[in-house]
């Protein structure tokens, strides 16, 4: 376990003992024809450059050319402009009928995400029967409800291997907050998910003047 993601091989530190193996951490700040300037402001010689740019995770990123539009015409990289946020990764405020699997703060580091997901599924085909008993057209978490489960999120997560091991992972944004993981043990997600609390959602009719999308 670390602060970043888990190794499954081995062989990985060993690697960097080889007597051929020189392990460079500084930046690079040129690349030229046959070789690599660091930000040490050494040259050295290469044969081949593997350019690994890895992935993009921070929703305020990916989300940039993706538009979303919630009530009264909230787009949703707005509303996660300071840092992604919802209800246990499955619903977010203002955005009635938008369902996620593995939002934020659901990702796993420790576990299989399979298990989560299997989890969020059944959650949200109990608001779906929810909102289809109820006669309404939409369901959508209650903004106290959402923030007080963020606040506790965060809190869950001080101290922990992910957020206080002192490196910079892909779990956090580039302020430093923790918007892919969750804090504690998967049981407890199955469980906190396990059952639709009615009293925690919004439901709304799309010909009520609070409706809008």
């Amino acid at each position: 376990m670390g602060c970043k993601r888990i190794l499954i091989s081995n062989k990985y530190f060993p690697t960097f003992n080889r007597k051929n193996v020189e392990l460079v951490t500084d930046s690079i700040q040129e690349i030229k024809e046959h070789s690599i300037i660091t930000k040490d402001g050494k040259e050295r010689s290469i044969d081949c450059l593997i350019y690994g740019t890895g992935f993009i995770t921070d929703p305020r990123i990916y989300l940039k050319d993706f538009t979303c539009i919630g009530r009264n015409q909230i787009e949703l990289k707005q509303a996660w402009k300071n840092g992604a946020e919802s209800y246990y990764g499955i619903v977010t405020k203002n955005f009635p009928n938008l369902f996620q699997l593995l939002g934020p703060n659901t990702v796993l580091g420790h576990n299989s995400v399979i298990f989560m997901i299997e989890s969020q599924v059944n959650y949200i085909l109990q608001l779906i029967e929810l909102v289809d008993k109820s006669g309404q057209h939409a369901v959508e978490i209650k903004p106290e409800v959402q923030d007080t489960f963020n606040e506790e999120i965060q809190k869950q997560l001080q101290g922990t291997v992910w957020q206080a091991g002192g490196c910079n992972s892909w779990y956090q944004a580039a302020d430093g907050k923790n918007f892919s993981l969750w804090p504690t043990y998967t049981w407890k997600y199955w469980l906190e998910t396990r059952k639709v609390n009615p009293q925690n959602y919004l439901l709304l009719n799309k010909f009520s003047k609070s409706y809008a999308a």
